[in-house]
């Protein structure tokens, strides 16, 4: 069932209150997968489809921004960066529309960080770091949202429904299991009395 369904027939003013009771099946993460892998760009926002759904999830890994095919980093799950995650300088970037929301927040935390480096009067390559990466994944954002503009209402929406459906599974992942206390044993004596 879509998040949207679900939120209507729960009566829930927010997707959010929704979202803490929304589960995720296998079967609506392969087509969440298979809607979004042709809508895959590379970090200059080219076009760079994944050929199937299992190339998608198998041959690439979630990484902060998008999607990463290096083969060292996929092999590790996503935690061994070559370049420490500067994805949109990379050859092996791949974020699809679900990534939006993460790098537009990105692209905010970097803008701050330039105005922190240029008050602190940094050096001149690393204001130009920081700009050159800000100026990357704009790029690839106008690309995508482009895209999405030149697109049908249907096939809009398909792609908001599955970008859900991946952030939901990657907040689900990024969050980890959650630590439950140990209980409280108390000696028999002291429950008897």
């Amino acid at each position: 069932m879509q998040l949207h369904v679900l939120q209507s027939l729960m009566d829930h003013k927010s997707a959010n209150t929704t979202s803490s009771y929304y589960q995720v099946s296998k079967k609506m993460k392969r087509a969440a997968v298979d809607t979004l892998r042709v809508h895959a760009t590379d970090r200059h926002g080219s076009s760079a489809p994944r050929a199937s759904a299992a190339a998608y999830e198998v041959r690439s890994v979630a990484v902060p921004w998008g999607n990463c095919v290096e083969p060292s980093n996929v092999k590790a799950g996503g935690k061994a960066c070559p370049i420490r995650f500067q994805c949109s300088g990379c050859s092996s970037y791949r974020p699809d529309p679900s990534h939006l929301p993460a790098i537009e927040d990105h692209v905010r935390s970097l803008k701050a960080n330039l105005e922190l480096a240029r008050a602190m009067s940094t050096a001149d390559y690393t204001i130009r770091g920081l700009e050159g990466e800000i100026a990357d994944y704009q790029n690839v954002i106008s690309k995508m949202k482009a895209k999405l503009e030149s697109m049908s209402d249907e096939e809009r929406h398909e792609i908001q429904e599955a970008s859900k459906v991946l952030r939901r599974l990657r907040a689900g992942a990024a969050s980890g299991p959650v630590a439950l206390p140990m209980p409280v044993v108390r000696p028999t004596e002291e429950i008897r009395q």
